[in-house]
This record gives structure tokens, C-alpha cells and sequence, in this order.
């Protein structure tokens, strides 16, 4: 049973039930009252105005704050650094005043529903499990319950709402908040700014400049590309707002005083009622909280969606029967005094019945309904809550077994992303969304563990195993798009990456063969693992088999180009205007002996052809064919049997360059666009050993002309 600090006791006069006996299971939710309560104490005569007037109760914010002292310093401090940045740059961008203090308020307080998560799951060493990070994700609508019963500013609730939203993946409200605030956008670009700059234990802290460049990779998406100019630029003119000692962090930012066993105290009783809070958010399809004058003081997102009513429509609204449109089970309206909730204040217990709910578009929703009055130890009533579950959908609360079976239907085993099935699933659903939706780019990402045999060979298969597992991790935490990750088979991982085109998706394989360049894989301190990446986007007449089959064979390019590197490639052939040999490349892509590549280089076409003989008397080339557009020249001398040797100069190559003005520059500034397509002369089998050799001609050449 929760205890309730006298302190947060409201001072308004309850009514008297004397013949309701106090339940408690809902004695930990009078919590919620005494938080609302605590919030609605209007300031004494005398008393400076606050800082935070209109936007949250001081007191319930030192209360707030120091339960999150109390349980938890990690938190504390980077929300402290959340809030710095958030603050700083919405003053950079000219806020003042109040909208300041509510960003701020809004950055201390985005996390403040971790106090309900068990210390087993918080801080566990190693990777979550599929139901813990279900239950982690609830920490999001356990905040804005608590902080909705604080009676909070509704800006504030909206800033943590859609912030959380943008970068955690969860679905943003489409029916409170159409629209992100700019103070939305702000927090979150502070709060993935903040994290990703902060060392965790699956990868290190990220640069600034890398921290920039992932932020615009999902610009125009998930972060407004506006926002991340701004916040680059103030760092470059005023640099990071954050303290150089973290022990500064800690300290209570609107000056209050509370001891130890004040934060503790704290600390116990909000875990206790957000406890209950993350029990009725999974267990349950909706919830709302009414006080003991009928105002609704909490409405969740799962009724909202339930019932199409937003939260800004009904906080603070009083109750009456006809703002549910209670229908029997035969759809027959109920007088007010059979309400359950009528019946619950006239003192006659909590009550469990079968109705039906009128949504807000007419549409009728059955429902199991339970009504429960909130008590205190006295039998005095402060309110009132009333759950729902959505019996037309009851399949999506299946009993424990059932839903251990559907995530082993769809999960891996070992890494517990995706498995292929779900993976080809979900695949084939955005394949058919682009009949709806054909403006609308997607890219897969296919990537191999480099070498994996080998790893499995030196070190055991249990390092093997560990070597999947956290490549899996980091790929889910390196994703921040919404994007679905899931294990294809063996050491093969799929990216699906909806909404992205392939020049964006190519740079998000960069970044994340980057990451996994840098991370601690397997456990082992002299391991570095790294992966090949195939990258192809959806176009026009494609397949799922298709698509896939694209990707893999850009997955063995990248494989047969010597590893630990991304290739894509297109469906579409190139435009008419394009040289013949670029044509011939595209189909030749496939080849493992066929290398091809484009450059620029600041050099007119027609001086192309000359620049090259500097380069064939230095390489010692013999030049063959030679036309105004095109050069084609061999490199090499194979050993006395045609074999390839140990040293370049006896590893023959055939080296055909085309050109093409890029644009209509002329003069000095003129660019050329060059492509070069190599073959292998004389007798090779090993491809990587092929396109080690020709990736060293294209450097000698790009770095001979100069090029981009």
C-alpha cells in the first residue's frame, strides 16, 4: 500500500463515504489525486511570484525532482545537460521568458516516468528482452499521466509528448497535437544531441560533427533540419552550455532545499504510483481519472485513441454520462443514475460491467468497463477511475502463452530483432504501400559480419554467438528513423528504411559500418568486427524478391571489393545522354571481375585526353583505343604462365575512361564528369584480390586529375 507524504496532502475538503471500503489496489492511484491536489495550492500573501507560475507548481516540481534525485543521478544529469541545451538554443532562436521556463521545465521532466521502471530492467548490464523493452517504452505515457495530474502547462505536456515521439519511435498523438511545437523540435534534437554525446557501454560518445551529421541524416523526418542548423551554429559561435564538473548537474535548478530522507521518501511513493500507473498502461486499452468535483484531471493516450477524444478537449472537463454516450450491451442508452460512475460516488463500490462507448465520429466501441473510487485510509473520496479494454480487439491482450508465441513467430532467438518471416512481411506491406503511396521512396539495407567463420574458428562459438547479439543491439540503437531491423539468417542483418532514398540510405550504411567499426562486438578487447553493406531503393516494377536480390548481389560487391565497405546499386538504366560504356557498366555490376565508378574532376572535357598521357607515361600504360569521349589503356604484365602476381606492375588490368562535361561550366571552373571501368587481363580467381587492385588504379587516377 502506498504511503502518501503528509506534504502532498491537498488542502481542499474531501467528501465523506463512510460506507465504501477503501481498496488497496487503488490506494496507490489516490496518488495522482494528492499530486493534483498538491499542484492547485494557490500561493500565500506575500510570497514572490515564481518563476514557474502558469507552468508547474514549485512545490511539486522540488518533489518531482528530488524522487528523481533519489532513484536515479544518470537520469538527473543528463536531463540537466537536456535542459541546458534545450534552453539555450530556443534562446538563441529568440524565446524568452516563460516559453523558456517551459522548455526547461519540459527538458527536466522528459524522463521522469524511468521512476517506475524496475532497477532489473533500468540498469540491466545486458540486452533487454522484447517484453522489457515493451515495458520501457510505456515510461513515455507514465509521464504525461503524472505530470497531467500535476496539472502541468499544457505546452509543456505537448513539448514532451511529440519530443519523445520524434526520436523514440513511439506514434505521436494524431489527435491532441497535430502539429510538432517548435519546442517539440527543439527537445528533441537536445535530447538525442545529449545522448548520443554521452558514452554508453555499447558505443562510445560521438563528436559533435558526427553528431550533426546523424541528426541531418533523418532531417526533414524525425528532426527539423532548421533546428539542427541553428544548434550548429550557436555550438560554433558559444560552444556546449554544459558544466565542465557533473556534481554541478545535481543541484535542484530552481534552488530548493530537501534533505535525504525527504528525496528517498519521495522517491519510494511516486515508484509505487507509477508502478500502478505501468500496470493499467499494459495491462489496458484506456484510462481516465476523475477528482471528486468530476473533473477530469487525467486522460491517457490509450483512451484518446479508443474513443477519438484528445486530452486538451477533456482535462479538466467535467464528467457527465453523455461524454462517453454509455450504451448497455445491446446499444441501449443508459439513464445517468445506471452509470457506473454515478453508482461508484453514490458509495456503492467499484463496478466490473460489459457496455458500449460512442466514439467521437458516432461509432460505437463494446467495451469491459471497470469504475473504481479513490480512497483514503478514512473512507473520505477524492475521485474516481475508470478503465476500459477494447473487446472487439481483445486478441491484442492475449493471455502471456499466446503472446510468447507470437513474438517467437516473429522474433530471431538469439538476438531478438526480426526474424526473415517478419522481415519479408513487413517488406511486402511497404512494397504495397507504394500503390497508395508511389512518391514515397523505401531502401533496404543487407549487411554480412566480415569474416564470421573465422571468428567463430579463433575464438568459440559462445563469442560468435555474443558477436550477433550486440551487432544486433547496435544496429537498433544506431537507428533513429524508424527504421525496422531484423536478422536475415546467419551473420546476414536486414535494414528496412521507409521514407529513404537510396543516396540517403547508402549514407546510413556508412554511418553505421562507422559505428560498428568503433564499438567493444563479442566481448572481446582484441576483437574488431566489422560488416560489408549492399544497399538498393524500390523503383518502379519491382519485387520484394526483386529488391532483395538487388541488395545481396550490391552486399557481394561490396563483399568482392575487399570487405568493411557499402555498394548500391539501381534497377533503372542510366539516361540516353549518358556514354555507351556507363550503359554497358550497369549490367555488369554484378560481375565480381568488372569493376566501374564515376568521379569529377575541374578539367574540360577536351583536356581530358591529354591530361591521361602524363598518366600512361608514369604508369608505364600501353594506350589502345583513343576517341574524343573515350580512352582505353592496360596496365601491367602477368608472369611468364599469364598469372597475376604479388606486386602491382604483375597485376595486368584493361583501364576504359569515359568523360562528359557535368553542367554547362565553361572556362576554369569547368567540371568532367569521368568513368572508369576495369577488367582483369590474364589469369585471376580470387575477386577480392581483382578489386583490391582495381580500387588502387581508381585512387592513382582521382588523385592524378585532382578529383572530388
Amino acid at each position: 500500500m502506498a504511503v502518501v507524504p503528509a506534504h502532498l496532502l491537498p488542502d481542499v475538503a474531501p467528501c465523506k463515504v463512510s460506507h465504501a471500503t477503501p481498496m488497496d489496489s487503488t490506494r496507490s492511484l489516490l496518488g495522482l489525486m494528492q499530486l493534483g491536489g498538491r499542484g492547485a495550492v494557490p500561493p500565500q500573501a506575500g510570497d514572490e511570484p515564481s518563476p514557474l507560475e502558469n507552468i508547474i507548481s514549485r512545490p511539486v516540481m522540488r518533489s518531482l525532482w528530488s524522487a528523481l534525485h533519489a532513484r536515479d543521478r544518470m537520469t538527473v544529469r543528463h536531463s540537466r545537460r537536456v535542459a541546458l541545451l534545450s534552453v539555450a538554443l530556443a534562446e538563441y532562436l529568440g524565446w524568452e521568458g516563460q516559453q523558456l521556463k517551459a522548455i526547461e521545465v519540459a527538458a527536466l521532466l522528459h524522463d521522469i516516468g524511468k521512476l517506475g521502471v524496475p532497477d532489473n530492467i533500468r540498469f540491466k548490464p545486458g540486452k533487454l528482452t522484447p517484453d522489457e523493452v515493451e515495458l520501457m517504452s510505456l515510461h513515455y505515457n507514465v509521464a504525461l499521466n503524472v505530470l497531467q495530474a500535476c496539472r502541468v502547462a499544457p505546452s509543456v505536456l505537448e513539448m514532451i509528448c511529440n519530443a519523445h515521439a520524434t526520436f523514440s519511435g513511439v506514434a505521436p498523438s494524431r489527435i491532441s497535437w497535430r502539429e510538432r511545437s517548435l519546442g517539440a523540435r527543439i527537445l528533441a534534437i537536445a535530447d538525442a544531441y545529449e545522448s548520443l554525446s554521452t558514452k554508453q557501454p555499447y558505443r562510445p560518445a560521438r563528436t559533435h560533427q558526427e553528431i550533426i551529421e546523424i541528426l541531418n541524416s533523418a532531417a526533414g523526418k524525425e528532426f527539423d533540419g532548421n533546428v539542427i542548423s541553428a544548434l550548429a551554429r550557436y555550438v560554433k559561435r558559444s560552444g556546449l552550455p554544459f558544466p565542465e564538473n557533473d556534481e554541478e548537474l545535481e543541484s535542484d535548478p530552481f534552488g530548493g532545499e530537501t534533505t535525504l530522507g525527504d528525496k528517498q521518501l519521495e522517491a519510494s511513493w511516486l515508484c509505487q504510483v507509477m508502478s500502478q500507473l505501468y500496470l493499467l498502461e499494459s495491462l489496458y486499452d484506456g484510462f481516465y481519472v476523475v477528482d471528486a468535483d468530476l473533473r477530469v484531471i487525467v486522460w491517457n493516450r490509450g483512451i484518446e485513441g479508443l474513443l477519438g477524444l484528445g486530452v486538451f478537449d477533456m482535462l479538466g472537463k467535467t464528467w457527465t454520462s453523455r461524454m462517453l454516450g454509455y450504451r448497455s450491451s445491446d446499444a441501449q442508452s443508459l439513464p445517468e443514475s445506471q452509470c457506473p460512475m454515478h453508482i461508484v460516488l453514490r458509495g456503492g463500490g467499484a463496478q466490473a460491467t460489459e457496455m458500449q462507448l460512442q466514439r467521437e465520429d458516432g461509432r460505437l466501441v463494446r467495451v469491459e468497463l471497470q469504475t473504481m473510487p479513490l480512497l483514503d485510509e478514512h473512507g473520505h473520496l477524492h475521485g474516481a477511475i475508470e478503465i476500459l479494454r477494447d473487446l472487439t480487439r481483445c486478441q491484442r491482450r492475449a493471455p502471456q502463452a499466446v503472446r510468447e508465441l507470437q513474438l517467437a513467430a516473429s522474433r530471431d532467438a538469439l538476438t531478438s530483432v526480426f526474424n526473415r518471416g517478419e522481415l519479408e512481411t513487413q517488406l511486402t506491406e511497404l512494397v504495397a504501400r507504394q500503390e497508395q503511396r508511389p512518391d514515397e521512396p523505401f531502401s533496404v539495407i543487407f549487411l554480412d559480419a566480415d569474416h564470421f567463420k573465422s571468428i567463430n574458428d579463433t575464438y568459440g562459438h559462445a563469442v560468435g554467438d555474443q558477436v550477433l547479439i550486440d551487432l544486433a543491439r547496435l544496429l537498433q540503437q544506431e537507428t533513429y528513423s524508424g527504421e525496422i531491423v531484423g536478422r536475415y539468417g546467419g551473420e546476414e542483418f536486414l535494414v528496412l528504411c521507409p521514407a529513404t532514398n537510396l543516396d540517403n540510405a547508402v549514407r546510413k550504411a556508412e554511418r553505421l559500418r562507422s559505428a560498428l567499426r568503433s564499438a567493444k562486438i563479442g566481448g572481446i578487447d582484441a576483437l574488431r568486427v566489422t560488416a560489408s553493406f549492399g544497399v538498393a531503393q524500390f523503383e518502379l516494377g519491382d519485387s520484394v524478391e526483386s529488391l532483395l536480390r538487388r541488395a545481396d548481389k550490391a552486399l557481394y560487391q561490396a563483399k568482392a571489393a575487399g570487405r568493411d565497405r557499402t555498394c548500391s546499386l539501381t534497377l533503372s538504366p542510366p539516361d540516353d545522354d549518358q556514354p555507351a560504356v556507363a550503359k554497358a557498366a550497369v549490367a555488369e555490376q554484378s560481375d565480381p571481375f568488372v569493376f566501374t565508378s564515376w568521379f569529377t574532376a575541374v578539367i574540360a572535357a577536351e583536356m581530358v585526353v591529354h591530361k591521361l598521357g602524363g598518366y600512361v607515361n608514369d604508369m608505364a600504360a600501353q594506350v589502345g583505343d583513343v576517341t574524343v569521349e573515350r580512352v582505353v589503356m592496360r596496365q601491367g604484365q602477368a608472369g611468364w604462365l599469364g598469372g597475376w602476381g604479388t606486386k602491382p606492375e604483375s597485376q595486368p588490368v584493361e583501364v576504359e575512361v569515359c568523360f562528359e562535361r557535368a553542367g554547362g561550366e565553361k572556362g576554369p571552373n569547368c567540371r568532367t564528369r569521368i568513368g572508369v571501368t576495369i577488367r582483369p587481363r590474364g589469369r585471376i580467381r580470387d575477386p577480392e584480390i581483382f578489386q583490391a587492385r582495381a580500387q588502387q588504379v581508381l585512387r592513382e587516377l582521382k588523385q592524378y586529375f585532382a578529383a572530388d
